[in-house]
């Protein structure tokens, strides 16, 4: 199965955050960057999904010169 394309025929970059809770109330959100099935990078734990998909946008644009083509927030 061919991997997805984004925009302008380029692999489909994906910025994903994740939402950990605890059991006493705490949450942390957490960042990362997959292209073509693979984690590119991991950010570390912020206090809001803002917070993490800030980071999480930054990093592909410094890194990998253009935004994701989806952001998935789990």
């Amino acid at each position: 199965m061919a991997a997805p394309i984004g925009d302008g025929g380029r692999p489909m970059i994906e910025l994903m955050i994740e939402c950990w809770s605890y059991p006493d109330g705490r949450s942390d959100f957490l960042w990362s960057v997959w292209r073509e099935g693979h984690r590119l990078q991991m950010g570390g734990k912020h206090a809001s999904v803002e917070a993490a998909e800030a980071e999480g946008l930054a990093f592909c644009r410094k890194a990998l010169g253009r935004p994701p083509d989806r952001v998935t927030r789990l």
